[in-house]
């Protein structure tokens, strides 16, 4: 495919701009960037631009942010572009049927896991969440139907015990932007393959009473729910009616009951087995490593976590 397609761009978070750097390292002509609209920050005192709006800007793309994609100016505006291809990575807004055909070749997404398996809006944190040891990136074809499209290409990634969300997004990113870029250029090569109906899982949007942390399942869910929120928004407990987030942590074979603080170094009692956090953050303060964190926290042995 020549690498002076017209391509326009749909993202948002942190996790879109390894796909845009591929893109622009390999020379392909980006006319529009799509990102989510400047929002306030910090109870309104700033407006915060998205990671992709503050890249595009630097790099002296042109940039849109539409609120509703449904819009019938905004249809109008995207297909008087005319782009070859159009690419959406993390971009936080469905992408409406009307669009979907206005590409000459293909509206193409690169999806942060094994799909079938986590389709849906937090792909990442689900994995982890649950355990899963093997993940990987896909660059699928958009359809009208959540990330239910056929398969271009694929690669699975073994994930190290103990990897946050953070540090998982950073490499799926990384390989994301390859394939996608890989996709592009051998285009006219690649038959996509049609997703199976089987082993469909859904990765729902992360509530907020899901982040809090229950001494009553065993240290490895708790592990993995600990890892799979961190940095944000981050898994927590109260001690002495103070919240305190947990954002990484090692499992332990030490017993005792559920939420009691079992040593010296915080060894903290699970269903079975325990966990130590490793990196803590107290309500409004910085995140410190255990032995800075202890520096000023008061506890006993047989204090509770709840």
């Amino acid at each position: 495919m020549n690498k002076k397609t017209k391509l326009v761009f749909f993202g948002s978070s942190e996790f879109a701009i390894p796909a845009l750097k591929q893109l622009l390292k390999e020379g392909y002509d980006v006319i529009a960037t799509y990102t989510q609209p400047p929002r306030s920050a910090h109870r309104g005192k700033k407006i915060s631009l998205t990671p992709v709006h503050e890249f595009a800007i630097d790099f002296g793309l042109s940039v849109k942010t539409p609120s509703k994609l449904i819009e019938p100016e905004v249809i109008e505006e995207f297909t008087s572009l005319q782009p070859d291809f159009a690419v959406v990575v993390a971009y936080g807004l469905i992408i409406p049927e009307s669009m979907l055909n206005v590409p000459k070749y293909e509206f193409l997404n690169v999806h942060p896991s094994l799909l079938p398996r986590w389709r849906g809006a937090a792909p990442i944190q689900r994995t982890i969440m649950s355990g899963d040891r093997v993940t990987g990136v896909c660059v699928i074809k958009v359809v009208n139907q959540l990330d239910s499209g056929p398969i271009y290409l694929k690669q699975e990634y073994k994930i190290p015990l103990g990897t946050t969300q953070n540090e998982l997004s950073q490499h799926l990113a990384l390989v994301g932007g390859k394939l996608l870029v890989e996709v592009l250029n051998r285009f006219d090569q690649i038959e996509p393959a049609q997703q199976t109906n089987e082993d469909v899982t859904y990765a729902s949007k992360i509530q907020k009473d899901e982040t809090r942390i229950n001494w009553h399942c065993s240290a490895l869910e708790i592990s993995n729910k600990i890892h799979g929120l961190s940095p944000f928004p981050g898994s927590w407990a109260l001690f002495n009616n103070c919240r305190v987030k947990i954002l990484k942590c090692q499992i332990d074979d030490k017993c005792g009951k559920p939420g009691r603080i079992l040593d010296e170094q915080l060894t903290i009692g699970c269903s079975s087995g325990a966990i130590i956090p490793t990196i803590l953050q107290m309500e409004g303060k910085r995140a410190l490593g255990l032995t800075e964190f202890l520096n000023g926290f008061k506890f006993q042995i047989g204090n509770y976590f709840d």
